[in-house]
């Protein structure tokens, strides 16, 4: 499943409507019949290249729908990631100044 969601979060940032899309990604906006689910129809408005297996792979319940849960899945993927913690210099962590007294 991480593959697919990686794959959908490269789809979505190489679809026409990538960056901007990516920031406004909501389940709520994307559920155009308000049902509480999407549908593989209503996604692909965003993500034009999505395809049936794709979709399959984010519907873990096989239910034809995307929940909200499912939907979750898919949204760390398309945010940037943190970035890494710089390392030590030399390795070594540095002394604890003595004391005052």
């Amino acid at each position: 499943m991480n593959k697919t969601v990686i794959t959908l979060a490269a789809l979505i940032g190489l679809s026409a409507t990538g960056g901007a899309f990516a920031q406004g990604l909501d389940f709520a906006s994307l559920d155009a019949d308000a049902n509480g689910e999407i549908s593989m129809e209503e996604l692909q408005t965003a993500i034009p290249d999505l395809t049936a297996e794709s979709f399959a792979m984010l519907d873990t319940d096989a239910s034809g729908a995307l929940s909200d849960t499912e939907f979750a899945a898919l949204i760390p993927a398309t945010e940037a990631p943190a970035a890494p913690a710089a390392p030590a210099t030399d390795g070594m962590a540095a002394p604890e100044a003595a004391p005052m007294q």
